[in-house]
Formats: structure tokens, sequence, C-alpha cells
């Protein structure tokens, strides 16, 4: 039935849409406000021009959801033509991800460090590749090799690293994490001010 109607949908005029919808769905259209029923119009009316589209379809349902005009999933549902369920929003961005044939990828987060500093200290010569595939295993987190980089400067693991890497040796893919900190003299920086004694 969803089909028939976007079937439907797609082979009416914009204004033809707009006078069906308007008698299938007089009792949402009385409790609507003035501004809410225009947006309603616009709504259906856009509907019928990219019924084929359910990635815009379902982009359109979520923000008439967060356009602040107090529109229901109810109201909402009716316009593009999907259920209610369908149209909370972390649904809809899901939808949406699952329609495009991706997923959202779960990022490194601060309880990430323990473990990596860990598998760093146990394995002081590991490549770049390694870690990532250590991540991966243990840790069921997909990344490449610059989001490790970069984790491991916001984080400070750098200074995990062997010796010769924190000289600033390039890398290559694969090579292990480099510090890309300048070599320190051990001396007091001139941007602090000296120690009283």
């Amino acid at each position: 039935m969803a089909t028939e109607t976007a079937t439907t949908q797609a082979n009416e005029s914009p204004q033809d849409a707009w006078a069906r919808w308007q008698r299938e769905h007089e009792v949402l259209l009385e409790r609507a406000t003035g501004p809410q029923r225009v947006l309603l119009e616009a709504t259906v009316r856009f509907v019928a021009v990219i019924a084929a589209q359910p990635i815009l379809l379902r982009v359109a349902a979520y923000f008439l959801l967060h356009a602040g005009m107090g529109l229901t999933l109810v109201q909402v549902g009716a316009a593009v033509g999907h259920t209610v369920r369908a149209l909370a929003p972390r649904e809809l961005l899901d939808s949406i991800w699952a329609e495009l044939g991706r997923h959202r990828q779960p990022r490194l987060h601060a309880e990430h460090a323990g473990p990596i500093a860990k598998y760093l200290v146990d394995h002081p010569r590991c490549t770049q590749s390694e870690v990532v595939a250590f991540i991966a295993r243990e840790l069921s987190v997909e990344i490449e090799v610059q989001t490790l980089r970069r984790f491991l400067e916001s984080y400070g693991l750098y200074v995990l690293c062997a010796e010769h890497d924190r000289r600033g040796v390039e890398e290559a893919d694969g090579s292990r994490p480099s510090f890309s900190g300048a070599p320190t003299s051990g001396a007091p920086s001139s941007s602090c001010r000296p120690r009283s004694p």
C-alpha cells in the first residue's frame, strides 16, 4: 500500500496531490495552525515532485520535525507518506545511512587511550598498521591511519613511541607512529617564567 501511495503521488501533479491530501486528512488540517497548514501544503507538493526519492523524503521529514513549528509525528508522517514510527529522529538518520549502504563508524574515545597505550608499551616496534589492526580486533573500532595519528596526538600517546621515532623521522603508511614535536634540550622554555629557588 505504501508503494501504491508513492506511485500515485509520483504520477500526480503537485496541485492534484494537495487536493487529494486535503480530502484524506481533513482532521489533521483542522487541528493545524495557519503556518502549519502552509508548511504541510508545501511538503505535500514537494513530496509529489520527489516521491521516487526515499532519502529526500526522509530528510524532508527530519527537517519538518525539527523546524520549530510544532508539527507532530502524525502530521509529518501523513505529509511525507511514512509511518509515525519511522520518523523518530534517530531512526530517520539510521534509515538514511542504511539507504546509502553505509553505517556510521564508531569513533575512538578517551576510554580507548588506556588499551592503546598498553599496546604501544607492550609492542615498542609496532607499525601504524599493526596498531590499527589491534584497535579493530580488540576494540571493535575501524579507523584509518590518519585517525590513529590524530588520536595519538590528541591524547599525548606519542611519548610512548621509540626514541628514534621522536626525532621526527619521516614516516610512510605502515610505519611506526612518530612524535611531531620539536626536539627538546632539557633547558627551560623561554616562554616560561624562571622558577624561584
